[in-house]
């Protein structure tokens, strides 16, 4: 078939005027053997506009690589993230993967891990269905246990495949632009952004999603350029990405085969037709693309949003008309429609039921999402243009609703409306920065979406595929001010380029610094937390969090405390008096620490009420410091009820305040208050049926005194 020529790179060409042939010298004139001369003079001719010639056939001309920029890209990727290799989990790594249960189990886990939502274990219904990286989570407990080194070091590593595929897929849209194509990598690298991400180990959903999807961009555009539509067939430089793509589809066939099939084809048999489906698939460059957007969407949902991007990209960089390119679109809504279809029959919802929460939905509560969410815009392209300060949590009251009468929200809007109306000038122009603004509203469609349809926070994570839109503006437009081209005399590319190249050397390595100070913070939860407190004192979570952990140093004051004393009773046939004394002086000292960190605790948690009077999980660390640091049985259940009343789903305060009457009705021999104990650990479980602690609770308490009751009058529940 024959081939269109292509118009290079992503610009339209630049009109050129037709050169005027110089005259000879006055007064002499040549005879023409071809034609007779003009004795009258030309009226000057008007130049045209010359249109981008659109591609209608295919393959495309194949664009050639430059691999020293991925190379560069990749390992820049991973060397930002080495000073995270020591830390330990924090944040949400805790939830994702110490508390989750089918994450412990290693590799027998899986199963369930497909069958499940995402936060599963934390009382909570979000309709997340997440599968992939807690596949990899399983994966290394199987293997590492529990090491957050190996799982730190893979997130870099995957930070760095990133980086190479996003250098390769630059090159392959902007041709013959190998500068511009690394420039722009260089910002989506270096952006301290991306901390949250790779730093916290749970982000690695955020890592795989966005990998996929560029895996799946650069497959398709394979397929573009391709002649066979088998990629075996093509050069031998397609064997490495379509080898190493083909064998982890099909590897992964089996895995997500055996799992989901294993209660009706059984393990081997549902193996086998993930092996077959996905080595359909693995043959060609269409089928691969289809099996990345696949893994994209195991990885994380929103990666809905890409299929925006497939014809995106052949209608700015392949020069397709709209028609054809989104006429392509068609086997990726296939995948799209059989990926939904398995979650709602894995976790039985498409959306959840997110909790009435006034931390982390505040704007839902106050109808404020749409006013709130121009509001974010503006915050969200600040932080791109300046990351500082980062906070890893951003939820109520750091950014107070929007409204009517808010400037930000009126900035926001009208940023909105410009981006939307530029956005429109640079499609029907085809420019490099029209398809970074496209670029940065779908993919900040699902973190605007958040604060739109669910009324949810602001957070950093949902701006990491971002960078990539606002590295392609920022670039274009240095571009443009600093590069200068000289007709008459060109300069040499390094010459012309000298000036950008300074100036983004200099905004890389601020990025790259931000960053590599940024990782420090997310060393622990301790360090993590208390980073946070002097940039947003006003975020009722930051106060909880930073005394969550006084809780825990009190707590291991007291461990030793005892600890001690129980060393110095064991000491036969008994301690001496110095003995006594010294662990004494030992045990006061620790004691003393403990009331100075549960004092500390209890400030920052009265802060926490004062933002957020009816925060339910402050009210709970406030009873556990009184149950267990700076013993007050009374104060702890006041606030056990408390949190109950303000969190009425919160299964740990009933199981906590079931052990308070358990150990007092055992003293007293008050079978009343055993009752009690029964009827709360019943009630934990109601609330939470995958609740551990209150499952064993109950049923020692059965065990040992015969006890399960489910329900009791009001006197009874009011008296004690």
């Amino acid at each position: 078939m024959a081939k269109k020529k292509q118009a290079p790179g992503y610009e339209n060409p630049r009109s050129t005027a037709p050169k005027s042939t110089p005259n000879t010298t006055p007064g002499t004139i040549k005879p023409s053997a071809t034609r007779p001369v003009e004795t009258t003079q030309r009226p000057p001719v008007r130049p045209t506009t010359v249109k981008p010639v659109v591609t209608t056939d295919l393959p495309i001309d194949r664009r050639p690589i430059e691999w020293w920029p991925p190379a560069i890209l990749a390992l820049l990727g991973f060397a930002l993230y080495i000073n995270t290799f020591g830390h330990q989990y924090a944040l949400d790594d805790i939830a994702a993967v110490g508390q989750n249960l089918f994450v412990k189990k290693g590799l027998a886990g899986i199963p369930d891990l497909l069958r499940t939502e995402f936060w599963h274990f934390s009382n909570i219904s979000l309709g997340y269905y997440r599968p992939l990286s807690l596949i990899t989570f399983a994966m290394e407990q199987e293997y590492f246990k529990d090491n957050p080194n190996i799982s730190h070091m893979i997130n870099a590593g995957l930070y760095g495949i990133t980086g190479l595929v996003v250098g390769v897929l630059l090159q392959k849209w902007l041709t013959n632009q190998t500068i511009t194509a690394f420039l722009i990598g260089l910002v989506f690298i270096a952006h301290p952004l991306h901390t949250e991400i790779v730093a916290n180990i749970k982000g690695r959903d955020e890592i795989l999603s966005f990998l996929f999807i560029s895996l799946m961009l650069l497959s398709y555009w394979k397929h573009l350029e391709s002649k066979s539509p088998f990629w075996f067939k093509g050069p031998a430089s397609d064997w490495p990405l379509g080898g190493i793509l083909g064998l982890f589809s099909i590897v992964g066939g089996w895995v997500i085969g055996s799992s989901l099939m294993m209660n009706t084809l059984g393990s081997t048999a549902g193996g086998i037709v993930g092996v077959l489906i996905m080595g359909a698939l693995s043959g060609s460059w269409l089928g691969l693309a289809c099996a990345s957007l696949y893994f994209a969407f195991l990885s994380k949902e929103s990666s809905i949003v890409s299929l925006a991007l497939i014809p995106a990209m052949q209608y700015w960089f392949a020069r397709r008309n709209v028609w054809q390119s989104l006429i392509s679109l068609w086997p990726f809504l296939i995948v799209t429609a059989l990926f939904f279809y398995q979650k709602q029959k894995m976790i039985g919802t498409l959306s959840g039921t997110p909790p009435v929460d006034w931390a982390n939905y505040p704007y839902a509560i106050e109808k404020t999402q749409k006013s709130t969410m121009f509001k974010f815009l503006e915050y969200y392209l600040r932080l791109l243009i300046l990351p500082h300060p980062l906070v890893y949590d951003y939820s109520y009251n750091i950014i107070p609703s929007g409204g009517k009468g808010d400037i930000l929200t009126w900035a926001g809007f009208f940023t909105f409306v410009g981006l939307v109306w530029l956005a429109w000038k640079g499609f029907i122009k085809r420019t490099l920065w029209g398809f970074g603004i496209f670029w940065f509203f779908v993919t900040m469609a699902p973190g605007l979406g958040f604060i739109w349809f669910r009324g949810g926070i602001f957070a950093e994570r949902f701006s990491y595929a971002a960078v990539m839109g606002f590295g392609c503006i920022v670039v274009w437009a240095l571009q443009k001010l600093l590069v200068r081209q000289s007709e008459d005399s060109p300069k040499p590319v390094l010459v012309r380029y000298a000036p950008l190249l300074g100036l983004m050397a200099v905004v890389i390595g601020l990025y790259s610094f931000k960053t590599v100070e940024r990782n420090r913070d997310w060393e622990n939860n301790f360090v993590l937390f208390n980073s946070a407190l002097p940039y947003a004192p006003n975020s009722c979570q930051v106060q909880r969090h930073v005394a969550n952990e006084w809780i825990e140093k009190g707590l291991k004051d007291r461990a030793k405390a005892d600890s001690i004393a129980n060393a110095t009773n064991a000491i036969k046939p008994k301690p001496s008096v110095e003995q006594v004394k010294k662990a004494q002086a030992l045990i006061d000292t620790n004691i003393a620490h403990a009331n100075k960190h549960g004092r500390w605790a209890l400030d920052h948690l009265q802060e926490s009420t004062r933002i957020y009077p009816n925060f339910g999980e402050a009210y709970f660390s406030m009873a556990y410091v009184f149950q267990k640091i700076t013993p007050n049985v009374d104060s702890a259940k006041y606030y056990y009820k408390q949190t109950i009343r303000a969190a009425n789903a919160y299964a740990p305060a009933y199981n906590n305040l079931g052990v308070i009457y358990q150990g007092e009705g055992q003293t007293q021999n008050n079978r009343q208050k055993l009752e009690l104990a029964s009827y709360y650990y019943n009630r934990s479980m109601v609330v939470n049926p995958a609740y551990v602690d209150g499952q064993n609770n109950r049923a020692n308490l059965m065990k040992a005194f015969g006890i399960d009751v489910k329900v009791l009058p009001d006197s009874v529940i009011n008296k004690y």
